[in-house]
């Protein structure tokens, strides 16, 4: 499993009522170094979701989450 700390950078409405979607950006939060394991080499990251406005009113611009990647089986 790897785990990544990313903060919201930005969102973007567009329709309304029950066909409000929302364009969710996040980036990578470098400032307490959890994410040193997986950026040493290569230091990016890039996550954009569009989703129902109920789920996107969850996330919120310069809130930190933790993205976790964890294989399938």
């Amino acid at each position: 499993m790897v785990t990544a700390k990313i903060k919201c950078q930005s969102k973007q409405e567009s329709g309304e009522g029950d066909a409000r979607q929302v364009t969710v950006t996040f980036a990578p939060d470098y400032a307490d170094g959890r994410n040193k394991e997986w950026s040493l080499y290569t230091p990016a990251l890039s996550l954009t979701m569009t989703l129902k406005g109920a789920v996107a009113d969850r996330f919120e611009p310069g809130a930190a989450y933790t993205l976790t990647f964890e294989e399938e089986r």
